[in-house]
């Protein structure tokens, strides 16, 4: 369930994006590459997905801190609070959920804090719009490090068919000629 909606819009515009991009990375770039490459692309795409998660988190936190310290209550109810339908492709799709729903939080206590004129319309806007560039910036940076990835193991498998076949070619001719110079000698 998602309550705000920024969250919603977030799921709506990255998450499945970005799951079909930790399922390329996860399975298909297992399939056409080397482990080796793959575990170098995972720790990047961890490395991100952690850090902001951690940072959004952080954010909660501060600015839920801030609206006790004003004595406001942050249990706000929506009214268009969402279930939403996931399918998960994969472990790190779990991840990138759990920032949309850690941004969900986060949203309760921005909006307590809008509702209670404790921060202006422009800060509300600025962190809503800053929050939901990041977190669908990620969403694409991602896709592009499955891209990439993907994209550079099918080059390498390509260059290694290409260099197998006319190093085949050679052996087939240099047997062919050693043959009939023996042919020929005889």
């Amino acid at each position: 369930m998602l309550n705000s909606l920024h969250a919603q819009q977030i799921f709506d515009r990255g998450y499945e994006m970005c799951a079909n991009a930790l399922f390329s990375l996860s399975v298909v770039l297992r399939f056409i590459g080397s482990e080796e490459q793959a575990q170098e692309v995972d720790a990047l795409v961890d490395t991100q997905i952690d850090q902001t998660l951690e940072e959004i988190r952080k954010e909660s936190l501060r600015l839920k801190e801030v609206a006790e310290g004003n004595g406001i209550e942050t249990a706000i109810g929506y009214t268009s609070a969402k279930t939403i339908d996931v399918q998960i492709t994969s472990p790190r799709s779990i991840k990138y959920l759990a920032i949309i729903r850690e941004f969900d939080g986060m949203m309760t206590h921005l909006d307590a804090l809008w509702l209670s004129c404790v921060i202006t319309d422009s800060q509300y806007a600025r962190g809503v719009y800053e929050w939901k560039r990041r977190i669908l910036r990620l969403a694409g940076q991602i896709r592009q490090m499955a891209t990439r990835a993907v994209l550079a193991a099918r080059r390498k498998e390509t260059v290694a068919e290409e260099t197998d076949g006319p190093v085949v070619g050679v052996e087939n001719s240099a047997t062919e000629d050693a043959t009939k110079e023996r042919a020929e000698s005889e």
